[in-house]
């Protein structure tokens, strides 16, 4: 196992331990489901020629509502507070604001520009629900640990559709554009999430360093802020 694979399952079997910072983390995920809601460019799916891939996007957004009501349902449970957060706590957002290019379409966009776009909202969902899959396997496992077994099945059924979600966006991307822009495309938006992935985990770290630091004992606290620090250091010399 290795250093870094070891403090992340240490700091989600800590999250879980305690009801109030579950619920802090919960609603992080909570607001990413919620995202798209609040934005006006997400899951264009009037502009989509090929039915296949606009049915598979109508099915994601509805994983979304459900996963709204799962996450809602397991803060519940654990007595604490649904929480609308900022904008700028939202990976999403965060994964936009290191991401040069635009996808929104406008009507008056030719065929090839709306192709072009699609496929960069395609690929920004396919490596944010990449990184939150990722997530979602440490904190499943930490929620065996959970004195509440609703969240692990919650969290479980929100693992098993983002699974889904990761595969076919990349093979939308894929099947939009010729293999070479595809290749390009893919890769700038894996190039922005890792960025993004970096400055939103350190900056979460922070947070709940500050905010609950009465819920860690003063070693985890300490190696959890080293852990953001070092994180802010990767991001700067990337």
């Amino acid at each position: 196992m290795s250093f870094v694979h070891s403090i992340k399952r240490r700091l989600h079997r800590d999250i879980v331990a305690d009801p109030v910072l579950h619920g802090l983390v919960l609603n992080l995920y909570l607001n990413g489901e919620r995202y798209p809601q609040q934005v006006d460019d997400y899951f264009p799916i009037a502009q989509v020629t090929d039915e296949a891939l606009a049915e598979q996007m109508r099915m994601h957004v509805a994983d979304e509502q459900k996963h709204v009501l799962l996450y809602e349902k397991a803060i519940t449970k654990l007595e604490q507070p649904i929480v609308q957060l900022s904008t700028a706590d939202i990976f999403n957002e965060v994964i936009r604001s290191h991401t040069v290019v635009s996808f929104k379409i406008d009507a008056h966009d030719p065929a090839d520009a709306r192709a072009l776009k699609l496929a960069h909202f395609l690929a920004h969902v396919h490596f944010l629900e990449k990184r939150v899959a990722r997530s979602l396997e440490f904190h499943v496992d930490a929620c065996a640990h959970s004195p509440s077994d609703y969240s692990q099945k919650a969290v479980m059924a929100v693992l098993k559709d983002e699974g889904r979600h990761v595969r076919y966006t990349r093979e939308a991307v894929e099947g939009l554009l010729p293999a070479r822009i595809a290749g390009e495309v893919l890769d700038q938006h894996a190039k922005a999430e890792r960025r993004a992935n970096l400055d939103f985990s350190a900056r979460q770290l922070r947070r709940l360093t500050r905010d609950a630091r009465g819920l860690f004992t003063p070693a985890r606290r300490f190696a959890y802020r080293a852990c953001a620090n070092m994180l802010n250091a990767v991001l700067y010399l990337s």
